[in-house]
């Protein structure tokens, strides 16, 4: 599987739970439901995208934007 899918079905997981989690808990169940996907993937979030994740739940930016931020940060370890 190809960095490119495994991120397009997170961030898909991602947008899902949004919009089906009450909002009190919404960001801590994400977050800990993406954590447990990658874990299962072999998979180990860097800080830097836990941070992009925390602006796209938090609102402040799209997830086109943090899809483009992780990908120019990460693509030098996978290939451009």
């Amino acid at each position: 599987m190809s960095f490119d899918i495994d991120l397009s079905i997170l961030i898909l997981e991602v947008m899902i739970l949004k919009i089906r989690t009450p909002k009190a808990t919404k960001s801590a169940r994400i977050i800990s439901s993406v954590r447990a996907s990658m874990a299962i993937e072999g998979l180990k979030p860097s800080l830097y995208a836990q941070t992009i994740g925390k602006q796209y739940l938090d609102g402040k930016i799209s997830s086109r934007e943090a899809v483009a931020r992780i990908k120019e940060n990460h693509a030098s370890k996978f290939g451009r």
